[in-house]
């Protein structure tokens, strides 16, 4: 006879640390475990004569052994437990920047700054061509923006300002505007001549505008194969993408929501606008059906059980199918007419409003039951719970920051998503406006996710 039990994760792992070796007296042919909502799935073989009893949220196998019946409690679900645990999770979060005395605040600033100083600023200046070797050179000759990473805006020759194009040749005394970091501006200055003080304007019919890209069509193309330069006489100066300026690199590919710096006339600028749609109300509306289909893969993806052995299988479950497929999809970004991206206050709006239902579920679920589970059990529980729940997150710490120098903010969030602990990280995004709690949560919750489930199935091996 075989039955398929439920056993809660936690409550396993407490009745071993209890010294209930005889919780698995009867063997497991079939060691799958699929994690959904904390929950361990175990296939039991009973020997003849077993029976299954159920009754008020207990179960006992009851088999014979010398003519005497024998029960052992194989589930006895305490609602609260796992809940208490979270509790620990953000009481510990927000305990803890107070006891390494950092201002998350603070922290979130400077963070900002060093993730933008990956990205040097860029700056435009005035040169003005006085090197013999480039006279009478086109700039498709020169390719001075391969080589210095800089982007000529516009060049004056004698009274004339245009927009350059790679036919455009250089002559002495011209005077030309350029766009880069501070490294690429030397090397121009290098090649081409001195660096002046003077601005160069643009002529009646020619203008700086920014464009945002908001068409899928030009949605992950690079700015080399749309050659905007060759096809609208038109130059890209720089792109904005979430606060920070990046160089118009020929590789660079565009994402949703790019604001464009371009230069041109102002007719090929109308007309390039066009392209790239510019339209700043899609940037605020929510397109559901990616949302939508990106739940529903999810979940099937999380059905998905993958059995490497008659011991041995692996399911991502609900949290973890979503999670996972949702980092695919954003990787990808695009998928024929279908952009795998939200704006940031549809994000936002969502992030919150799940959260929100997610707590309440939670508080309303533990509390039901939770002077029941202490009555029972007493400070017992409560106290391995702790203990079980602390033990690695100080472990944490005192690897991740002091040894390894993990930012206190990613710390945090490494913290929850290794607890798998969505309230954790509510709590955490709940203390800083940064998005590096978030980003190390679900950095590191699909491999959490993956080790919870082979120790699971390690600790069912051991106690067979």
């Amino acid at each position: 006879m075989v039955l398929d039990v439920f056993v809660p994760v936690r409550l396993l792992v407490l009745h071993i640390l209890l010294g209930h070796a005889d919780l698995a007296v009867e063997k497991v042919i079939d060691a799958g475990v699929k994690v959904f909502e904390d929950v361990f799935f175990q296939r039991v073989a009973l020997r003849p004569g077993g029976k299954l009893r159920c009754i008020l949220g207990k179960a006992w196998i009851v088999y014979r052994r010398g003519g005497v019946d024998h029960s052992v409690v194989v589930i006895e679900h305490k609602a609260g437990v796992g809940h208490k645990r979270d509790s620990f999770l953000i009481l510990f979060i927000k305990v803890l920047p107070k006891l390494l005395r950092k201002d998350l605040i603070a922290e979130a600033k400077a963070l900002e700054v060093q993730r933008k100083g990956k990205y040097p600023p860029l700056h435009t200046a005035t040169f003005r061509i006085t090197h013999a070797n480039i006279f009478g050179k086109t700039l498709a000759q020169l390719q001075l923006r391969s080589m210095t990473g800089a982007v000529i805006s516009r060049i004056k020759h004698k009274d004339r300002t245009s927009i350059p194009v790679a036919q455009t040749i250089l002559h002495e005394g011209d005077m030309i505007k350029a766009v880069g970091n501070d490294k690429s501006l030397e090397q121009l200055a290098l090649l081409v001549g001195e660096r002046v003080e003077n601005d160069l304007p643009f002529g009646s019919t020619q203008e700086l505008q920014s464009l945002l890209v908001t068409n899928k069509n030009v949605i992950n193309k690079s700015l080399g194969y749309l050659n905007l330069q060759r096809t609208f006489n038109c130059t890209v100066t720089r792109v904005r993408r979430s606060g920070i300026d990046l160089s118009p690199e020929p590789e660079l590919m565009l994402k949703f929501g790019d604001k464009l710096m371009v230069a041109g006339e102002k007719e090929d600028i109308k007309e390039l606008g066009q392209v790239f749609g510019n339209d700043e109300k899609k940037l605020s509306d929510t397109d559901f059906f990616p949302i939508a289909a990106g739940i529903v893969l999810g979940v099937l993806f999380g059905k998905l059980n993958i059995s490497f052995s008659d011991s041995f299988s692996f399911s991502p479950g609900l949290t973890g199918g979503i999670l996972i497929v949702a980092l695919i999809l954003s990787a990808i970004g695009k998928t024929g007419p279908i952009i795998w991206s939200m704006s940031g206050s549809a994000n936002q709006l969502l992030r919150q409003i799940g959260l929100l239902l997610f707590l309440a579920e939670v508080g309303t679920s533990a509390g039901v039951n939770l002077v029941s589970t202490f009555q029972e059990s007493g400070w017992t529980l409560f106290g391995i719970g702790m203990a079980i729940t602390m033990a690695p997150m100080i472990v944490a710490v005192l690897f991740g920051y002091f040894v390894f120098k993990i930012h206190i903010l990613d710390l945090i969030g490494t913290i929850a998503g290794g607890m798998t602990s969505t309230p954790g990280l509510a709590a955490a995004d709940s203390m800083s406006d940064s998005s590096a709690p978030s980003i190390a949560y679900a950095t590191v919750y699909p491999i959490a996710m993956v080790f919870l489930i082979l120790f699971i199935q390690f600790i069912a091996a051991l106690i067979v």
